[in-house]
């Protein structure tokens, strides 16, 4: 036999009609239902009026709203909103409110406005257990160039194999801008080197270098190290190592993968490594150029050329003597590079490689792919230098492009 259900309208009907026949008092009934006497007299005033429908909840919004966000203001919004998804950019409140800015709207609401709005227009779900950004201790390095980010992701192309290839991103810790974007068949050490000699032939040598313990940038977990390490090393360039299973010491990086991975997916697939890296350059360069919500809603580059640290006049100190990279080939025949008015002997197996040269002063470092293959002084009396010892072992071909 089933059970009747009895609704809080039917019990409270019955109550009243106790209390008018005598077999209860106000306050009995006051008890029993945990309300007070005057929400008892207001229920009984609404019950006496429209029955039980006086007795359902009632809304508390007022009637009318004179500070709510106009129906234009709301269209702009939703529009931005959705242009951004469309692009492959961040779409929440504060990128709304920025993209609104650079549009050249005037009066934009703020950001939790604009966040209030897209939950009434159902565009965005509450995260109440969601960490708020103020409970986060955040380290920034005080000028440009002072520390870069090196890591890298996995993205599938859409070739018939679905290849599976790696992006090395390389940030500045200072100012967010992404000095370099490399595709690359693997997260190797190669790949990683070519990463950053991109990034220093565009910017200089950096002070410190900030990477993960995967072995394409370090050996410590094996007691070992990695060309890498020994490369940054020979530039004066010092690595650095986030704690193992802390990937929120290289946070700024691993946040700009989920921007990059977020604008591919918007783009047209790329179903080879040189036309996933014509998209990176693309991408590079709008990364760079829009607000970002990390560093008060400048871009990159704005904050990259106010964050550069001033140097001393030349005459109050002694000149500064920056690294120069240089990539080119050697000679087709005998495998001499030719480099500052100079010929440099590197051996015949060399011969019509590409090569990477990092000078600093009279100081050269030759590297082909990741290895170092010659250190020297450049004796700027000679116009040829004293060759290197012969080197035994076959002629090097090049079996892939390094540089797509």
């Amino acid at each position: 036999m089933s059970r009747k259900v009895v609704t809080m309208e039917q019990k409270l009907a019955a109550v009243f009609a106790d209390v008018a026949r005598g077999r209860a008092t106000v306050t009995q009934v006051c008890a029993d239902v945990g309300i007070s006497r005057d929400t008892y007299y207001r229920y009984r005033r609404q019950f006496d009026a429209q029955g039980l429908a006086g007795l359902h909840p009632r809304s508390r919004a007022p009637k009318t709203t004179p500070t709510r966000t106009g129906d234009t203001m709301t269209a702009l919004i939703v529009t931005a909103r959705k242009e951004l998804e469309r692009e492959g950019w961040d779409n929440g409140a504060l990128s709304i409110h920025a993209r609104l800015h650079h549009d050249g709207l005037s009066a934009v609401p703020s950001a939790r406005t604009i966040h209030r709005v897209l939950q009434r227009q159902g565009m965005i779900e509450p995260e109440p257990r969601k960490r708020p950004r103020s409970s986060y201790r955040r380290f920034v390095f005080p000028a440009t160039d002072d520390c870069w980010q090196i890591d890298a992701f996995e993205h599938t192309l859409a070739d018939p194999a679905a290849s599976v290839v790696v992006v090395f991103e390389i940030l500045d810790d200072h100012s967010r801008y992404n000095v370099d974007s490399l595709a690359w068949p693997s997260e190797t050490t190669e790949g990683a080197w070519t990463a950053m000699t991109q990034a220093i032939g565009r910017y200089g040598t950096p002070r410190m270098v900030l990477a993960d313990n995967g072995l394409a940038f370090t050996g410590r977990r094996v007691n070992s190290r990695v060309l890498f390490e020994k490369n940054l090393a020979r530039l004066g360039i010092k690595l650095i190592n986030s704690r193992p299973r802390h990937p929120q010491t290289n946070g700024k990086n691993e946040r700009a993968h989920r921007t990059a991975q977020r604008w591919l997916a918007a783009q047209p697939p790329a179903t080879t490594i040189e036309s996933l890296q014509a998209l990176l350059e693309r991408y590079r360069t709008a990364y760079n150029r829009r607000p970002h919500q990390g560093i008060d809603h400048h871009t990159p580059l704005e904050r990259r050329i106010a964050g550069t640290r001033p140097t001393p006049p030349p005459a109050l100190t002694e000149p500064i003597e920056h690294t120069e990279a240089i990539e080119t080939r050697t000679s087709s025949r005998d495998g001499y590079l030719a480099l500052h008015n100079t010929i440099i002997p590197l051996g015949v197996e060399y011969a019509a490689l590409p090569v990477t040269a990092f000078v600093t002063g009279d100081h050269a470092l030759i590297f082909y792919r990741e290895q170092l293959i010659r250190e020297l002084v450049i004796d700027r009396t000679r116009k040829r230098q004293q060759p290197a010892r012969p080197r035994p072992g076959t002629r090097r071909t090049l079996t892939y492009n390094p540089h797509p």
